[in-house]
């Protein structure tokens, strides 16, 4: 997510196309707001991925150059402060690049990034005792802030810096509309970017007799269903044959029936959790493991046995992309030969309306008390810019290929699940909730792909969960 959804099973530290997506932890709390998901797996480190350019190719400075061009103003107060438990902004030594949005930064504004760091354990608690002290730290990561750290006073409304006329602004308008909370935005969403995608090894699918899953999404035949049948074909312990492995399988499997557990609606928070659509991924999750389908870690002493992907021994891993951006003698251990690892879209609930997807959000908060907005407002532009600019993204493309080992095929199919991603996507809210709350929807919805049927799950919750969320909204009815 994002807790920070995934248990930041790893955030990539940098990406070209700018900054990483701040929003953490998955089978987070509802999206790169992560919950746990299946277990109480958590990591508060960070996986930084080294990389082999360091600096960028002559055309490639003259076409930051160029985007630097485009971008408006000025900034009369270049420094801006910046507190989390990692840092995407500056290049940590190994390798990686500096991100196009801080080239961008620098180049026009003059700007300064100040890293002032905490951990993911502690990173509100010191974030409220600098607010507090007037340390004027300007921005933080998190969707998980929205609503508790607008209740809390932590995070401010930004609408008053933000000119959403503006060509960039208005190009991001609609995602951060969805997360506005009372009558205002209080999240600076800059892209909704994939959240997880099913990983597979290519000879095995070749092996069992299987249609290729990349086929199958072509053709529009890679749904819900299609794959159940593929895992109770595939799946026989005896035999060393697994099917779904991952601690992160509930919420990307959720969301693509499209309704979160707690969504944000006119800037209030809804609970779902009888909505017919979201009892249907729940009950879909809970025949999964009651046909055996789910990997049980148990007989592993509660690990992971993702290398089965290349071992031709288990059939799908559902994990984030970031899985396979490191260099390629590293990630080919796991999944196998670089012609045989691939991956597609999470599959589609067939009876969807449309192609909803787990979205991970690069966004983040202004603090109350920032000393400087309108940096990290210009900051933000710069990482939409990179977002968005078609040579930012071939920056982007290239580095894959040349540090990850990426094939051109994969390059292409991550461009298709982001706009899939990008079209329809689904978040879920309840990280921002108290931590009590949160902790108590994260268990729960994760109960059915552990084995128990959701529909006991719900009568145990629901009164609280709906009692809570009223109160809650009562709390933004009286901000706004």
């Amino acid at each position: 997510m994002i807790n920070y959804k995934k248990a930041l099973a790893a955030l990539t530290a940098v990406c070209m196309t700018a900054s990483l997506a701040a929003c953490g932890a998955e089978e987070d709390n509802g999206g790169h707001g992560y919950l746990l998901e299946e277990s109480e797996v958590t990591t508060t480190t960070q996986m930084t991925v080294a990389i082999n350019t360091e600096t960028l190719a002559p055309e490639q400075e003259e076409k930051v150059a160029t985007l630097a061009d485009s971008l408006t103003g000025e900034l009369e107060n270049k420094k801006i402060k910046w507190m989390s438990f990692y840092d995407p902004w500056h290049p940590t030594g190994q390798g990686n690049t500096k991100p196009v949005s801080v080239e961008l930064f620098e180049k026009k504004y003059g700007g300064e990034i100040e890293y002032y760091p905490t951990t993911w354990a502690t990173q509100f608690d010191e974030l409220s005792t600098s607010i507090l002290g007037g340390e004027g730290i300007d921005f933080f990561p998190a969707p998980e802030a929205i609503p508790k750290c607008v209740i809390s006073g932590m995070t401010q409304n930004v609408d008053g810096y933000i000119d959403w006329s503006n060509p960039l602004w208005s190009s991001v308008k609609d995602i951060n509309d969805q997360f506005a909370v009372g009558d205002g935005h209080y999240l600076m969403v800059c892209e909704a970017s994939a959240g997880y995608v099913v990983y597979y090894n290519r000879s095995t699918i070749e092996a069992f007799g299987f249609d290729d899953p990349a086929d199958l999404y072509a053709n529009g035949e890679w749904t819900m269903d299609k794959f159940k049948e593929m895992l109770l074909e595939f799946v026989d312990v005896e035999a060393d044959q697994y099917g779904l492995d991952g601690w992160f399988n509930c919420t990307p499997l959720m969301l693509a029936f499209g309704v979160p557990s707690v969504s944000l609606k006119d800037g209030k928070l809804v609970n779902n959790l009888s909505d017919p659509n979201f009892e249907r991924a729940m009950e879909f999750q809970y025949d999964l493991n009651r046909n055996g389908l789910i990997l049980d870690k148990s007989l592993f002493s509660w690990n992971p046995q993702i290398q089965y992907i290349g071992e031709g021994k288990e059939l799908f891993y559902i994990g984030g992309l970031y899985e396979i951006e490191s260099a390629p003698d590293i990630w080919t251990k796991t999944f196998g030969e670089i012609e045989d690892v691939f991956f597609v879209p999470v599959p589609k609930d067939a009876e969807a309306d449309k192609y909803y997807y787990n979205a991970e959000l690069d966004c983040y908060n202004l603090c109350v008390g920032a000393q400087n907005p309108e940096g990290v407002i210009k900051l933000m532009e710069c990482v939409i810019a990179a977002h968005s600019d078609p040579d930012a993204q071939e920056i982007d493309n290239e580095k894959h290929k040349a540090d990850y080992g990426w094939t051109d095929e994969m390059i292409e199919m991550r461009a298709e699940v982001e706009r899939l991603t990008q079209e329809n996507p689904v978040r879920d809210v309840y990280g921002g909730l108290s931590s009590d709350l949160s902790s108590l929807i994260s268990d729960s919805i994760n109960q059915p792909i552990q084995g128990t049927d959701w529909y006991t799950v719900k009568e145990s919750i629901y009164d609280t969960v709906e009692l809570q969320i009223e109160e809650i909204n009562g709390q933004l009815a009286a901000i706004s």
